[in-house]
């Protein structure tokens, strides 16, 4: 079999099984299975496929097939920029978490770089890595309760030789911190009510733990909005990813932490309430 035709009978395949961009994952996995970038594949269509790869690619493809996170079976998924390693045990870092990192990184080069930051429920690594590649000044903690996701971010964190400025720390939410410039999180908010309609790549593979923000979706995120008055110093930004339905909720807990502080709710690229940010007082 060619390339070419492989590429046809995945793509058919994945998107028979319900797989949005069918044939982009073909090539991903291709690509993956034969060691080589897509670009490589594009340009090889007339190309037979040996038998061993033929037999890795099937591999690959039957994974996706029973709906694994193609991120979790080529080990890599692009966030902002950065290749980040993804592996089961961490949140598969999402595009809309880059307002975050973008939010994050204007408020550092509007006060100056050499700020202390925290990362709460860091996952993978993925804010913490952006920000300190993208702000050398800055000294990050980043933390988790999960020792698995703690080992994806350490991964993460070697392969950007980042060690000297992100310090991974296991604990639960800012139970471990000092005071901080920045807070920042992308905790659980799923509502435990949503769960059994997830996308079966969500429910079946990627961590609960990193996920369900229990009933409401809104019980993690208020905690550390009770917790933060005491870790953020004064001036400070705390902003947290939110679900598109929380705002109103998360904006009341918020200026019920902060009374003397503000706090507004910043929307994604889709229109949707994503980010809450609170100015402490000075």
């Amino acid at each position: 079999m060619t390339i070419a035709g492989a590429l046809r009978h995945a793509a058919a395949r994945l998107s028979q099984a319900g797989i949005d961009d069918a044939r982009l994952e073909a090539e991903v996995l291709l690509a993956h299975a034969l060691g080589v970038d897509r670009r490589s594949v594009l340009a090889s269509l007339r190309e037979a496929l040996s038998s061993h790869a033929c037999a890795r690619f099937d591999l690959r493809l039957a994974r996706r097939l029973s709906r694994e996170p193609l991120a979790y079976i080529v080990g890599r998924r692009e966030f902002f920029g950065i290749d980040i390693i993804c592996a089961p045990g961490a949140l598969i870092p999402r595009p809309e978490t880059e307002l975050l990192v973008e939010l994050v990184l204007r408020e550092l080069h509007r006060r100056g770089g050499a700020l202390r930051i925290a990362d709460v429920g860091t996952g993978s690594g993925a804010i913490a890595v952006a920000v300190a590649l993208n702000v050398p000044a800055a000294q990050i903690i980043a933390i988790d309760r999960s020792s698995d996701a703690l080992a994806v971010a350490r991964r993460n964190v070697a392969q950007y030789a980042l060690a000297s400025r992100i310090h991974l720390v296991q604990a639960d939410l800012l139970d471990s911190v000092g005071t901080c410039d920045v807070v920042l999180a992308n905790l659980p908010y799923v509502d435990e009510a949503e769960w059994s309609s997830l996308a079966p790549e969500i429910r079946d593979y990627e961590p609960r733990l990193a996920l369900d923000g229990a009933a409401g979706g809104v019980a993690v995120i208020a905690r550390v909005l009770a917790q933060a008055p005491a870790h953020l110093a004064p001036g400070g930004l705390l902003a947290l990813e939110i679900g598109d339905m929380q705002a109103s909720a998360l904006h009341a807990e918020a200026c019920a932490a902060f009374p003397a502080g503000r706090s507004c709710v910043i929307k994604d690229l889709a229109g949707r309430d994503r980010v809450l940010a609170v100015r402490a007082a000075r």
